[in-house]
Order: C-alpha cells, then sequence, then structure tokens
C-alpha cells in the first residue's frame, strides 16, 4: 500500500481547492443518477463527494452493477446520466449503434476512457497465512474464493491472472488447481463487492479482486500487488458516457468533464485507479468535455 494514501484527506482538500478555483460560476443542479461497474465504487464515492461540494444543488446517486448488466438496463430505458464501465468494450459493443427501448434514442455515440485498474490478491487483515504469491493460493489452509458471476468481467480477469502468476512462477499446473478449489456455491455466483465481503468477514481468507475495490476495504483486508506482467493493468480501462436514457444530461457531462480534471485524476490515482492521461476519446465526443 503506498503511504500517500494516508494523506488522503489532505490531497482531497488540496483537489477541492483547485477545482473550486477550476470550475467557479459554472454550478450545476439536479440529480445525477450513475450506474457504474463495481470495481469504480470506491473512486466514484470520493468524487461525489468533491462534486457535490462544490455544486450545492446537485444530489448524485450511485448504482453498482456488472459492466455488461448495467449496459442492458440501460438499453431497456433504466435513467443513467452517466454510464461508467469497466472496458470501454461494453460500451463499444453493448451501447454504441443502440437504441434505448423507451424513447429510441441512441443508446451511446461516445465515450472517454478516463482510468486503469489491475487485479490484485487481498487476505485477511494482518495476512496470516503469509500470502506473497499465486502458488501461495494453493496452500491447504488457504480458504481461496473467486468472482464467478457469469457476466462480471472480473471473472474471466482472475482466471488470465492466476494462470499468468502461476506461469511466472515456473507452476503453471497450480491455476487450475486454485481455480476449481475456490470455496464459492456454484449455485451463487459471487461478485466483486461479495467476494470481497467474504474476506472481510472471514468466510474465506484470500481472494482476487480489482486493486481499486482492495483499496476501498484496506482498513479490513491484506492488499498483495503484483508485476504488471501479472496484475492485467494493460488490459484493464474505464470508460464513462452520457447515455441516451439521461435526464440530465448537461448536468451527467459536467461530470464527466470533471473526470478528466486535474483534482479528480488525483483521487483517481489515490483510489487504485490511475488516470489516463489525457484521456482516450471514442466516438463524438462533445466539445465542452473534449481535453
Amino acid at each position: 500500500m503506498r503511504r500517500g494514501w494516508f494523506r488522503f484527506q489532505p490531497i482531497v482538500a488540496f483537489c477541492f481547492a483547485i477545482f473550486l478555483a477550476l470550475t467557479s460560476g459554472k454550478a450545476f443542479a439536479g440529480t445525477i443518477e450513475i450506474l457504474h461497474a463495481d470495481s469504480l465504487a470506491g473512486p466514484l464515492r470520493e468524487l461525489k463527494k468533491v462534486f457535490e461540494a462544490n455544486n450545492k444543488d446537485v444530489t448524485i446517486n450511485l448504482t453498482g452493477g456488472t459492466s455488461k448488466e448495467l449496459a442492458e438496463r440501460i438499453l431497456k430505458g433504466d435513467v443513467c446520466d452517466v454510464f461508467a464501465s469497466s472496458s470501454p468494450a461494453v460500451v463499444d459493443q453493448d451501447l454504441m449503434g443502440k437504441k434505448i427501448a423507451a424513447n429510441g434514442q441512441d443508446a451511446a455515440s461516445w465515450y472517454v476512457v478516463f482510468s486503469a485498474n489491475e487485479m490484485v490478491v487481498i487476505a485477511a487483515k494482518g495476512n496470516p497465512h503469509g500470502i506473497r504469491q499465486v502458488s501461495d493460493l494453493a496452500k491447504p489452509d488457504v480458504k481461496f474464493l473467486r468472482v464467478t458471476a457469469e457476466k462480471d468481467l472480473a471473472t474471466n480477469r482472475t482466471i488470465s491472472f492466476l494462470k499468468r502468476g502461476a506461469e511466472a512462477e515456473g507452476k503453471p499446473e497450480l491455476a487450475q488447481k486454485i481455480i476449481d478449489a475456490s470455496v464459492g456455491d456454484a449455485s451463487k455466483p459471487s461478485s466483486i463487492p461479495e467476494t470481497v465481503k467474504a474476506v472481510r468477514e472471514g468466510t474465506a481468507n484470500a481472494a482476487v479482486v480489482y486493486y481499486s475495490s482492495a483499496v476501498a476495504a484496506k482498513n479490513d483486508v491484506a492488499i498483495i500487488r503484483f508485476p504488471a506482467s501479472v496484475n492485467m493493468s494493460e488490459a484493464i480501462r474505464n470508460a464513462a458516457t452520457v447515455p441516451g436514457s439521461a435526464k440530465n444530461p448537461k448536468q451527467a457531462s459536467a461530470f464527466v468533464k470533471f473526470l478528466l480534471t486535474k483534482p479528480a485524476q488525483d483521487i483517481l490515482a489515490e483510489t487504485g485507479q490511475p488516470p489516463i492521461v489525457p484521456a482516450i476519446e471514442r466516438g463524438s465526443v462533445p466539445a465542452d468535455i473534449k481535453n
């Protein structure tokens, strides 16, 4: 864990002061409904605080879930002012070129890729089993749990992470052993929040989750990070758009614009999601959002 995390509150205050200067005279009002990938829950909670503090008449509602399931809800017409996905591919494949069932609007015509992530191992607080590498997850006294939800992108990312880690240690055969030994109930697929909760409460004593999700639970779990060649960081990117189901597109655009500012980027970095700078733009990104 980086020592910078323990200076988080001063950083937020500093970022907030910069944000006030950048957005002076540009306050917005209304409710912003944000549907977001579970891995973005921690960062978005902190971003919400800063944005609402600078826009007193704005209320941000955060609803988490798997990116693909949230995209399905948008297509069906669920109100969503900002969609924040844990993969640009979900916006590309599930929303771009599609129509909202309720109003016939384009589901999405643009998005920005604003941050990254990585897979890590979390262990019980204090790491009593001494987990340092992937092969340690195969110890007979380790109750390992993995994400298994069918539409959760973390399911396949976890498998790839375990295979990379085992391969890097020269023990490729261990990956499948660890996968098969997961203590989860096959009839009840496990999501990121449920997996983190299991380790926090002792139902499991190790799991693979997103770094940002681990940081959000840092007071209750130990975090074991891995080299870039293992942690999937080159493949995990977060994208944001304002869908055609938005009720408050002006306020939503202001929030997406905020994601691309230095204050927001500092918060993202401190909460386990290094920002993509400059953000990657796809489609007809509105002029007031462009970098």
